[in-house]
């Protein structure tokens, strides 16, 4: 019955992608570079699951944030691109995006070894709840979306994935059962590994052998939204820093965007063709 009611509201909802509204969302995907390569039948159920994400959640603009119709096109296809071949269940059932204009401050409890507990702020670009929506500043938005690396919305989606199987942010989203002990091997490995280079790198200020944001080594849910992030927005970063796991995102995704990314080459001397790939 839930599926037959599912299945009723989406067609409703794409009732109103008319040719025009095709257009304008296509139009969007050509100025993202993440997304300008995929395929048109894959453009095709990116608007629609872009769609229906935007029609699905609230879009509230926060402190007069200069939100507009094309900011939240954007953002709905960024957080379509990694459920293209899943689907929006995967995110789990939040119901709101808040857009800050900057920065913006959010309240912060913890207990240190000795047991001592500490509250504070601490000025964040974006953040998904556990129970609750996610939140995304503008000002950095306006990086998302290109072959650096770096993309907010994909980042704090995937905080959503793992969110969802359990409701907690730990590295371990609801993976097809065949991916679960692979992941459980490597994933913790990589994880450490990640956590050795980057204190290494802190402590020779050598950071050639980081080819992942360090931010990640706050702890696995960190790790796991940067490495998401990575796959699709500078795979052959990750690839070549953990390959393993590069392949485990490739089968749960059922996506392999390093074809579809620039080449460039992580090592000397050698061509991009040579590169291993997964």
């Amino acid at each position: 019955m839930f599926e037959i009611l599912s299945r009723w509201r989406q067609a409703r909802r794409l009732k109103g992608l008319d040719p025009a509204a095709q257009r304008r969302w296509q139009a969007r995907i050509d100025a993202l570079p993440i997304l300008a390569p995929l395929t048109a039948p894959e453009r095709d159920r990116l608007v629609t699951l872009g769609w229906c994400f935007l029609h699905d959640k609230r879009f509230t603009p926060v402190d007069e944030a200069p939100l507009t119709a094309e900011d939240c096109i954007d953002i709905a296809l960024q957080a379509a691109l990694p459920v293209l071949n899943l689907s929006l269940e995967h995110y789990g059932h939040f119901h709101e995006l808040l857009i800050y204009p900057e920065e913006f401050l959010s309240p912060r409890h913890y207990v240190d070894d000795n047991g001592v507990e500490h509250q504070g702020v601490e000025e964040l670009t974006g953040e998904a709840w556990e129970q609750g929506p996610v939140l995304l500043s503008m000002s950095e938005l306006a990086y998302s979306g290109s072959w650096d690396g770096f993309n907010l919305v994909i980042h704090e989606l995937a905080h959503k994935l793992d969110i969802a199987n359990g409701g907690l942010a730990n590295g371990h989203p609801d993976l097809p059962p065949a991916l679960r002990q692979p992941w459980l091997a490597a994933f913790p490995l990589a994880y450490a590994e990640q956590c050795e280079r980057v204190n290494e790198a802190e402590r020779t200020d050598r950071w050639d052998g980081v080819w992942l944001d360090p931010y990640g080594c706050e702890n696995e849910a960190e790790f796991f939204a940067v490495c998401v992030e990575a796959f699709f927005t500078d795979p052959i970063a990750l690839n070549t820093a953990f390959g393993e796991l590069y392949a485990l995102l490739k089968a749960y995704f059922g996506q392999d965007p390093l074809p579809r990314a620039p080449q460039w080459c992580p090592y000397p001397r050698i061509q991009p063709s040579e590169i291993p790939t997964t």
